[in-house]
């Protein structure tokens, strides 16, 4: 049994699909169907059921496939090790990022990064969360920037910052006479949300207290806004408001800024951010050196402006 056919046998299961697995492998498919079946001789098992589409593991097939993965960790570790014994980094680097953090924080992460550290190679998706979990089930991403828990025995999260939540406002709404705005100033008839499946959107309704008032909408306008930005633009030139978190008001306009409102009491509304991958450990030194320079650029962006009271 070869490393190679190992490979093959854990691009299959990836996939659901020999023909695909094969490509993605950089083979044909002949190749690949004839050393998995020298395993399966090997062996004297049957690891994956052909009969069926997609094609899955049989139940020994899944015990040998779980220990190929964690056998292929392990040696993929080797270059992790000359990396960090010489203080070289190389390699790649397959980042998934949800829209509502990805137009804020890359730019902040993205020259440092690169400056720092220009042998390693950067692949950036702009995914939703569903995206970026099911990409990192299938090792297509190596890891995901989320603002969400997510529970899974595969996955291991780390958190990385914590950004608060702020009010923007059209400028002839009432609110926008307040210095300060509560979160039970809010109504659903006037806040614009993202469309379902992003998760600010779940996060301003649970913080505002929305549930039992979500089918309301703005002069019942139904709207599936898929970005933060086209948010801004609706409430700055229509009626309502929405919530931006800090990062999307740092590039704010002077006329933009004055009408962003901070929340009251002690601890307004903010959302979490996480550094969310498979427990595997591929790529750790990779991934620490990329979570230091978010850690430092986040960081000081976050206090480099705050709104005025």
């Amino acid at each position: 049994m070869t490393l190679t056919q190992l490979e093959y046998i854990v691009a299959v299961n990836r996939e659901g699909n020999f023909r695909r697995a094969a490509l993605s492998c950089f083979v044909t498919q002949p190749t690949l169907s004839a050393q998995i079946h020298k395993v399966e001789d090997e062996l004297g098992v049957i690891i994956f059921d052909r009969t069926k589409s997609p094609t899955v593991p049989t139940e020994i097939g899944k015990k040998i496939i779980k220990q190929a993965m964690l056998g292929l960790g392990e040696i993929y570790k080797i270059p992790e090790l000359i990396q960090e014994e010489t203080g070289t980094l190389q390699g790649s680097l397959r980042i998934g990022i949800i829209p509502t953090i990805s137009p804020y924080l890359t730019p902040l992460f993205l020259k440092p990064f690169c400056e720092k550290y220009p042998e390693v190679e950067l692949s950036l998706l702009e995914l939703p969360t569903k995206e970026c979990l099911h990409k990192l089930s299938r090792e297509e991403i190596d890891f995901a920037i989320l603002a969400t828990q997510e529970e899974g025995q595969n996955l291991l999260q780390e958190h990385i910052y914590d950004e608060e939540l702020f009010l923007f406002i059209n400028k002839e709404n009432v609110l926008y006479k307040k210095k300060k705005i509560s979160t039970k100033d809010i109504n659903a008839k006037e806040i614009w949300l993202l469309e379902e499946g992003h998760c600010l959107r779940d996060e301003i309704i649970e913080t505002c207290k929305l549930r039992n008032q979500i089918n309301m909408r703005p002069s019942k306008v139904d709207f599936r806004v898929g970005s933060l930005e086209s948010l801004k633009y609706i409430v700055q030139d229509t009626y309502g408001y929405t919530l931006l978190p800090k990062l999307a008001t740092l590039r704010l306009s002077r006329s933009e800024f004055k009408l962003v409102r901070k929340f009251s009491g002690k601890t307004p509304p903010s959302r979490s951010i996480y550094l969310t991958k498979n427990r595997a450990h591929l790529k750790l030194s990779l991934i620490n050196a990329f979570k230091n320079v978010v850690l430092q650029s986040t960081m000081k962006a976050l206090a480099s402006k705050d709104l005025k009271e």
